[in-house]
């Protein structure tokens, strides 16, 4: 099921699937928005967004990653399709966020 809201990364991305991110607190929902919006980390590395799944557990979206257990900080996992490919990202609550384990920030 498809989402669509009214924010300027809503707009910019074809279309929302997963978790619903108004269930999101408002420092992850920003965080979320941030990473996916035009011109943000998203774009950067993938080109054109066209559909951004966030990704959830039985404990929720937010969690510490599994695929770096290096790293002690919580994310957010979003599925992210773009024109130049397709990747899992951790966004981090700042807003920026990796595509790869030991990748920057940013």
């Amino acid at each position: 099921m498809s989402r669509f809201f009214s924010s300027t990364a809503a707009k910019a991305v074809g279309q929302w699937f997963g978790y619903g991110r108004d269930k999101l607190t408002p420092k992850w929902r920003t965080a979320v928005e941030k990473f996916t919006e035009p011109g943000g980390s998203a774009e950067k590395r993938l080109g054109e967004i066209k559909s951004v799944t966030i990704k959830s557990r039985e404990e929720g979206p937010v969690h510490k990653s599994h695929f770096n257990p290096k790293d002690k900080e919580e994310v957010v996992s979003l599925r992210v399709e773009g024109e130049k490919g397709t990747k899992t990202c951790h966004v981090y609550e700042d807003g920026t966020g990796t595509t790869k384990k030991g990748g920057g920030r940013d």
